[in-house]
């Protein structure tokens, strides 16, 4: 928010307050900010409170799963434009409800899934549809991360899957959504998960079909502690490949049928400050071409559904 152009932070609520003051460690270099919270930003502890105070137009939501629904609504209730975090809930009836809540409220309403936003996937999302390089053959996303080292113990809502929806709503959405938004909704697909012991899902893989296209995910939070996260994908088109990553290690390249490999030049600005900034031309109604609606990310939890289907039965299953 502070590399936004005409936005300003000037309230945060936490419950917990000492969280305002902890070390913050996350799991993207450089991205930790530990500086002090200015004096000019209000701090609350009660969400009612801030929301009946106001003095700002956006509320962005960065809870736990389970209290995006809540929260969100309250705050679209109350008048305020919301950016809330991926998952967008946990039940395509909690995703209706916040999208009745937008619509009732006149307000607009995102939920952030980075990746549509990030230069990487940006740049093969144009090369799909423009086809440059013709069709898409087949493609592979993987995104794998090590358990959160705030709860090595998975005695809180992380690691219980009704509250936070596990590997596939918490880590594997990403590339879900982002298949989803590239190479439209899959005709079947077949999920397959492994359990570790305490019986939590820590790794999933997914081949979708889409149109001719074959296209694969796998998400893990069998990581070791010290890989701690990488993202990557290759994407096969007909007259080229594309691949980037793992993530920050190796830049996204292409290697055409004809001539050499080569780095395009990519936007300089990451997946986070792009959607904010996205959203923020949302509210101010000058988004030229949809990249992200509410509706996509309600659809995101939708095709999660039907990966969790197909897991279940161990079979194929129509989207």
């Amino acid at each position: 928010w502070k590399k936004c152009a005409g936005a300003k932070v000037v309230a945060i609520c936490d419950s917990n307050l000492a969280q305002l003051t902890a070390t913050v460690r996350g799991n993207i270099k450089g991205a930790a900010d530990n500086t002090a919270v200015p004096k000019s930003v209000k701090v609350y502890n009660d969400f009612a409170k801030m929301l009946s105070a106001g003095g700002f137009d956006v509320v962005d939501i960065t809870l736990p799963t389970l209290l995006h629904p809540q929260m969100t609504i309250a705050a679209l209730k109350a008048g305020y434009h919301v950016l809330c975090e991926k998952p967008m809930a946990l039940s395509l009836r909690d995703c209706d409800t916040m999208l009745a809540a937008a619509k009732s409220a006149k307000r607009q309403l995102l939920v952030a899934h980075c990746v549509r936003f990030s230069p990487e996937t940006t740049y093969i999302r144009e090369l799909v549809e423009s086809r440059k390089y013709g069709g898409v053959v087949a493609a592979d996303f993987s995104r794998f991360i090590a358990p959160p080292k705030w709860s090595p113990k998975g005695a809180d809502w992380f690691f219980d899957e009704k509250k936070s929806g596990g590997v596939l709503f918490d880590v594997h959405i990403h590339d879900a959504d982002y298949i989803l938004g590239t190479f439209g909704r899959p005709k079947s697909l077949m999920c397959v998960t492994h359990r570790n012991a305490r019986g939590f899902i820590d790794h999933t893989s997914t081949t979708y079909r889409c149109g001719d296209a074959i296209v694969t995910s796998d998400s893990s939070f069998a990581a070791s502690a010290s890989l701690v996260w990488e993202a990557a994908g290759r994407v096969f088109f007909e007259k080229a490949t594309v691949c980037f990553g793992p993530f920050n290690k190796a830049p996204l390249t292409v290697y055409p049928e004809e001539g050499k490999p080569f780095v395009p030049k990519l936007a300089k600005l990451t997946g986070y400050e792009a959607e904010i900034r996205y959203f923020a031309d949302m509210i101010d109604g000058k988004v030229d071409k949809s990249v992200l609606t509410a509706r996509d990310a309600r659809d995101a939890i939708a095709l999660l559904e039907c990966e969790r289907r197909s897991a279940v039965r161990g079979t194929w299953v129509k989207c």
